[in-house]
């Protein structure tokens, strides 16, 4: 069976900048500084939904094994970086999906590390270049094709995690806007944040 180290090449930095097209600056860790941590949220999240999208519709043969290997450095540097990034919100929602999802990561661990994909007690994911490099692609492609739920599943948490994002950050905007307009108005609080969260996910939380 041949390797995933072939011909046929989607670049990396290709691959990141479209995924990271909401937010740009989020792609890189000099620039991820400058940026709220709900900012980071939400295009990390949008960025690992929109990489398991493209993984689950890759074709996984020899001839398209750039392609598969950089798109998995795409899936893991996102991965992580929603790890970090949503570590640091102060969402209970949030902090759930989150937990959903590392959950499911670990529960998956060996198939991912029989593949090259090494998963930390923290659940994040590291690759190992050499055990990746020798596996078939059409044994990649049974955890991250379309014929698998595992990128659909990874998919569902990242959009959870995003609508929550987008809302926190939504919720901040409106703060701010009202102390400016009206110094006597009290800005929105935590708890009143998280209950106007809960309110709109009852409404709509398909993901």
């Amino acid at each position: 069976m041949a390797s995933i180290s072939n011909t046929s090449i989607t670049s990396y930095d290709y691959l990141l900048r479209n995924c990271y097209s909401i937010n740009r600056s989020a792609r890189k860790a000099i620039t991820r500084t400058t940026l709220k941590n709900e900012e980071l949220v939400k295009a990390d999240s949008s960025a690992l939904k929109k990489i398991t999208t493209n993984l689950k519709n890759l074709e996984y043969d020899g001839e398209h094994g750039k392609s598969i290997y950089n798109s998995l450095k795409v899936f893991v540097d996102s991965y992580n970086n929603l790890l970090d990034s949503s570590d640091k919100v102060l969402s209970p929602q949030l902090q759930r999906e989150m937990k959903k999802l590392t959950k499911f990561v670990k529960n998956n661990k060996d198939d991912l590390e029989e593949l090259g994909l090494k998963v930390s007690s923290s659940g994040k994911i590291t690759l190992k270049d050499s055990t990746l490099l020798a596996t078939s692609a059409s044994k990649i492609g049974k955890t991250f094709s379309s014929s698998s739920d595992f990128t659909s599943t990874i998919a569902k948490y990242a959009t959870k995690v995003n609508r929550f994002a987008r809302n926190l950050q939504l919720s901040g905007s409106s703060a701010n806007q009202a102390t400016t307009e009206n110094p006597n108005v009290p800005p929105i609080t935590t708890n009143s944040i998280e209950e106007a969260i809960m309110t709109a996910n009852a409404i709509d939380y398909r993901a």
